[in-house]
């Protein structure tokens, strides 16, 4: 696909045409909308194909207009971290960056686990949190942290190595979820503001603590 785009800049250059953003044709949306979809339908035959493209993003930069303009037409894109990837992670996956436009109608209870779609939400969030407080940690050091920022620091560190990082383990979704509790047991309850008091009365105690407390040998 990147070839294909990069072909398509040049010739448009080749005939004259005025050049979108950084060369790429404007109509380059289209084109590749058009692609996607048609390489989606089986002929003579009911459904379709799901496709996982595979795209480089030119020096890392996800703003590249085929990225971008690929994320637009796609359900849903996952973009891998080289950081993540150095740290020995796999799959070295950035939830931060990556979505799916279909996951909230497939999720939730009656399809999955009731308390799914607020997790998910909150350890995105503290996630998110985190990883903004180690950009703040290289300005001002980590001496200058509130208690809660460093709980937040430690949050993350644990979210990469603990949930994200696989390696060869088979998980299914219940063990996800329950480690993904464990982790947010590592804050406190006040802080779990996108869960609901129901769920954070079944799921969030001193059973899950314990579990965390297992998984790092203490």
């Amino acid at each position: 696909m990147t070839n294909y785009c990069e072909a398509l800049r040049e010739v448009g250059a080749s005939k004259g045409e005025i050049p979108g953003r950084r060369g790429y044709p404007g109509y380059m949306y289209t084109d590749l909308s058009t692609i996607y979809e048609r390489a989606g339908v089986i002929a003579d035959s009911p459904g379709s194909v799901t496709q996982i493209p595979i795209l480089s993003m030119p020096g890392g930069d996800r703003t590249h207009p085929i990225p971008d303009l690929t994320g637009y037409i796609t359900e849903g894109q996952i973009q891998l971290s080289s950081e993540l990837h150095r740290k020995g992670f796999f799959p070295p996956i950035d939830p931060l960056p990556s979505l799916s436009r279909l996951a909230n109608s497939g999720i939730g209870k009656g399809k999955t686990r009731e308390d799914h779609k607020q997790v998910s939400d909150q350890l995105f969030a503290a996630y998110a949190n985190g990883v903004d407080i180690r950009k703040l940690v290289a300005i001002i050091g980590e001496e200058a942290l509130t208690e809660n920022d460093r709980r937040y620091l430690k949050f993350a560190d644990a979210f990469e190595k603990d949930f994200i990082h696989q390696g060869e383990q088979n998980r299914d979704l219940d063990e996800s979820l329950n480690i993904a509790w464990a982790l947010l047991s590592m804050l406190p309850e006040s802080e779990l503001k996108r869960i609901s008091t129901d769920h954070i009365g079944k799921y969030y105690g001193t059973k899950l603590r314990e579990f965390w407390g297992t998984r790092q040998g203490i």
